[in-house]
């Protein structure tokens, strides 16, 4: 099974669909680059069987992460939560407010690092980012002393390959927000109200950089941290860590406006033309470490402040 997910998933050129990837830098002849990320034959906008999202870890085996365990999981319990912004509250993007109610997932506790990309480029399946530097130092990527730092440099399509590659997808951009705000069930009364609307993954109290790294005017660090440096002063309720600030986060939904109404595991628009990425970076400020903050994105761009975590349903 492993196998046929590489083979499905594998950076390098082919006919074949759901075998070459966007990110590879741009499509064959007679194919076009879809909104599952990959290419496949016929013009953009001809009907397409997308690429499968996600896969059922149960069978296969977890990739070897240079002999390290596989990075942990948080459980996620299925119900409700409060996604989105008051008017008063947020940007227009963010609106309306609503319930949002899912099902049962994982989420990783920590953002994808560079030991665990080098794992996957190692694997032949993932391709190495665009830049081996981050903002402040040479040789990053490839070097230990920044084993678990979070991975920068990395498109939508690559980030999308390596959480397959890994037995995992890219989360929704619901799933990664209840995952930073938390469930309804988490305060009582159980239903959802006032009590639920978490600005901060750590709740109301004002970021700070023991906290989150961002940019308080000076920058906290000035470039990524350690993944759970700031673990549990910033966690989020589930005990995720470095939902606000460090890098963004790529999230599987492409960006549009949210439609009104109370909804049940939403995966967003089926097409725009940039996706959504979440949490704010080293070089952001507060605004964008709230929970319910959203970016857009063209997917093949790669920055010294964006990377990714994966997802697993249930």
């Amino acid at each position: 099974m492993l196998a046929a997910l590489v083979a499905a998933c594998r950076y390098e050129p082919s006919l074949d669909p759901c075998r070459v990837s966007c990110a590879s830098g741009g499509c064959p002849a007679g194919m076009s680059c879809r909104g599952d990320g990959f290419c496949h034959e016929g013009a953009a906008d001809e009907p397409f069987t997308a690429c499968p999202m996600d896969v059922d870890a149960s069978d296969l085996d977890a990739p070897s992460l240079d002999g390290s365990e596989p990075p942990p999981m948080i459980f996620i319990p299925a119900g409700p939560f409060v996604m989105g912004s008051d008017d008063s509250e947020g940007d227009a993007d963010e609106l309306p407010e609503r319930i949002v109610t899912l099902s049962a997932y994982s989420i990783d506790q920590h953002e994808v690092t560079n030991a665990q990309w080098r794992a996957c480029v190692s694997a032949g399946v993932c391709s190495p980012p665009s830049s081996i530097n981050s903002r402040t130092r040479v040789g990053y990527y490839a070097s230990p002393e920044f084993d678990d730092y979070p991975v920068v440099y990395v498109s939508w399509t690559q980030a999308r390959v390596y959480c397959v590659w890994a037995g995992k997808r890219l989360p929704t951009e619901a799933e990664w927000e209840k995952a930073a705000r938390g469930g309804c069930e988490l305060v009582e009364p159980a239903t959802c109200g006032a009590e639920d609307e978490r600005t901060f993954p750590w709740g109301e109290a004002p970021a700070t950089c023991d906290r989150a790294n961002f940019d308080p005017a000076p920058e906290c660090v000035g470039d990524t941290d350690r993944v759970g440096a700031r673990s549990p002063l910033g966690d989020s309720p589930y005990g995720v860590q470095d939902l606000a600030g460090n890098v963004w986060e790529w999230v599987q939904d492409w960006h549009d406006l949210y439609p009104p109404g109370d909804v049940t595991d939403p995966t967003g628009p089926f097409t725009a033309t940039e996706r959504v990425q979440r949490g704010g970076g080293w070089s952001i400020d507060a605004s964008a470490l709230r929970v319910a903050n959203r970016s857009k994105v063209e997917v093949t761009n790669q920055v010294w402040i964006r990377g990714l975590r994966c997802a697993r349903s249930p």
